[in-house]
C-alpha cells in the first residue's frame, strides 16, 4: 500500500519518525513541513517559494503548511500513482472539539480527503513526557483492519489517543469548548499571549471526542469535507424564492 505522511510540527519530530518506523513495509512517502506549524488549519503559504529538500528517498521537508505539503506531494512529488492512504501525525497533544478547526494535522488530511483519497488524523493526549506508546499500537491495529476502507469519500477519520493506559475504542462527535484559555497580558499591557493550553470542559453532555478522552477511549470521530449544512436550509431556500 502507497502510504502519504505528513505532520504539522515538523519533519525532524519524533511522532512523524515514529509513523515512518511502523509503516515501512508499506511504501511509503514523507511530505512534512520544515518548521513548526501547529495552529495552522488550512492555510497556504501564498507569498513565498515553497523550497523543497530531499532528506533520502521519497522523504521531503517543505517551505509551507501542512496543506502546502499535501498539494504538493500530490500534484509533484508522489509520482504518476496517487497514495492509497494519507495518514497526518502523530501529533503531540489532542486535537479535539474547537481545536480540531484550528489543527494543521487536521488540515493536512482533510485536504486529502478534498480529493477523495482515505485520510488519518492521529493524536496523542499530551503527557510530561509523550512516548507515543499507545498511538503506535493504536495506528497498527487501525492500518491492519483496514479502518481507512470503510471512509466514504470526502471523509476522513480524527483519532485521539489518551495519554495514559487505553481501555478501548468509542465512535465520538466533535465536541465544543464551553470556555476559551486565558490570554495572558505582558507587563507593559501592550500585548497578548495565548494561556497555556489546559483541556476545557465541553458544553455536550456526553458523546465527545474530550470525553472518549477523559475515560480513557480512544476517540474516533469522522468528519466531512461537506461544509454545507442542511439545518435551515428549506426557510433560506423560501427566502430566496421570495425574492424579485
Amino acid at each position: 500500500m502507497k502510504i502519504l505522511l505528513v505532520n504539522d510540527d515538523g519533519f525532524d519530530e519524533p511522532g512523524l519518525r515514529i509513523l515512518e518506523d511502523i509503516l515501512s513495509h508499506h511504501e511509503t512517502i514523507t511530505v512534512a513541513p520544515f518548521h513548526h506549524h501547529s495552529g495552522a488549519s488550512m492555510s497556504l503559504n501564498l507569498y513565498s517559494p515553497l523550497t523543497v529538500r530531499t532528506h533520502g528517498p521519497m522523504r521531503f521537508s517543505v517551505e509551507g503548511t501542512p496543506v502546502d505539503c499535501v498539494k504538493l506531494a500530490l500534484c509533484e512529488l508522489t509520482g504518476d500513482t496517487r497514495p492509497d492512504l494519507v495518514i497526518s501525525g502523530i501529533n503531540p497533544g489532542a486535537n479535539v472539539a474547537n481545536n480540531t478547526w484550528y489543527s494543521g494535522t487536521v488540515a493536512a488530511a482533510t485536504e486529502a480527503a478534498f480529493w477523495k483519497i482515505p485520510a488519518i488524523a492521529i493524536s496523542q493526549e499530551y503527557s510530561s513526557s509523550p512516548d507515543f506508546e499507545q498511538s503506535t499500537k493504536v495506528i497498527r491495529e487501525v492500518i491492519d483492519q483496514k479502518l481507512h476502507t470503510m471512509l466514504e469519500p470526502g471523509t476522513l477519520l480524527n483519532i485521539n489517543v489518551p495519554a495514559g493506559e487505553c481501555r478501548g475504542y468509542r465512535m465520538t462527535v466533535t465536541g465544543s469548548f464551553a470556555s476559551e484559555i486565558p490570554f495572558t497580558r505582558s507587563e507593559d499591557g501592550d500585548s497578548y499571549s495565548y494561556g497555556h493550553y489546559e483541556m476545557q470542559s465541553v458544553r455536550e453532555q456526553s458523546g465527545t471526542d474530550v470525553h472518549a478522552l477523559q475515560d480513557g477511549l480512544v476517540s474516533l470521530t469522522l468528519l466531512t469535507t461537506f461544509r454545507s449544512a442542511s439545518a435551515s436550509a428549506n426557510d433560506l431556500r423560501q427566502w430566496c424564492l421570495r425574492q424579485p
